[in-house]
């Protein structure tokens, strides 16, 4: 019955996971097939690719460095007492849970323990982003207003702004005023922040730059544009927030009589934990949690408002 459920789940799993294709990036996908700037080395003025055109090398190591700017100073040491504490506590959740081979189960919790912090970080960036963003748009907009131009602007925000974006607008001034090409500056600021509001900016200025135009409008709208997608995710989150705490209940309730089984009938906790016999209850449990987290988790990612 154990593998029947299992077989089941996988089965339904699969079924969550297999969505019609949606088209990410919509907006900019169709100015993608339209717009073309010649004199921008050949490129298309909305091309995504020349943005990011990198190997899996340097993909690797832009990585680590967005990673060392997310835990700021002294990166390496805290990254060291990461993976201290995480390997720690798998020592210490082995000796009183599982009674597992010790090396298999420090590496697993130094690998699920570092995944979850490294996604907790990238999560936090993206949000405090998305806060200081509209925000850098309104201040360039209104410098673009008064007359000054592209480059000032940009200083402007950087000088006034403050937190990683308006670092990041400062140091993109200091390049271009020293001389450095827009498109290399634009690239470096764009694997800083990968997001495609950022991209889209990027991609505006890139056009002004090289042919002119209504940047005030423009940015006008990508503020709108930003405004009414937070909305929608505000909206998703509204329509889906009973179902996710259901679900969060749902998930902790077996670890949680799991916890109390070994004060209130320390036999069968023995027994599902530590004998062979009833090793496979705790699998098919875990494997179970695993894939039903995973269905509820691919339902709430096809959420569209």
């Amino acid at each position: 019955m154990a593998w029947l459920f299992l077989i089941v789940g996988m089965a339904l799993l699969l079924l969550a996971l297999k969505k019609p294709p949606v088209a990410k990036k919509e907006y900019l996908e169709a100015f993608n097939q339209t717009q073309f700037v010649a004199s921008m080395t050949d490129q298309q003025a909305i091309d995504m690719a020349s943005l990011s055109d990198r190997n899996w090398q340097q993909r690797l190591q832009d990585y680590w460095l967005r990673t060392e700017a997310r835990l700021g100073k002294q990166a390496k040491l805290k990254l060291t007492g990461l993976l201290v504490g995480f390997s720690l506590l798998g020592q210490y959740l082995n000796s009183t849970f599982f009674q597992l081979p010790s090396l298999e189960v420090e590496i697993a919790a130094v690998v699920v323990g570092l995944v979850v912090t490294l996604r907790h970080l990238q999560h936090r960036e993206r949000k405090q982003f998305e806060a200081s963003f509209p925000d850098a748009l309104n201040m360039l907009t209104s410098a673009v207003s008064s007359g000054e131009s592209i480059t000032h602007a940009i200083a402007f925000v950087g000088d006034k702004l403050a937190g990683e974006v308006g670092q990041e607008f400062k140091l993109m001034a200091e390049r271009l005023q020293l001389g450095e090409a827009a498109d290399d500056v634009f690239r470096k600021s764009c694997r800083r922040f990968p997001y495609p509001s950022f991209q889209f900016f990027v991609i505006t200025l890139r056009a002004n730059l090289s042919r002119g135009g209504q940047l005030k409008e423009v940015m006008s709208r990508l503020n709108r544009l930003m405004f009414e997608a937070r909305a929608a995710d505000k909206k998703k989150y509204a329509l889906t927030s009973e179902a996710r705490i259901s679900a969060k209940i749902v998930c902790a309730m077996p670890f949680i009589f799991l916890f109390i089984l070994q004060f209130i009938n320390r036999e069968n906790f023995d027994f599902v934990m530590f004998d062979e016999r009833g090793r496979p209850i705790l699998y098919y449990v875990l494997a179970s949690e695993a894939i039903g987290m995973a269905i509820i988790w691919a339902l709430m990612k096809g959420v569209r408002t």
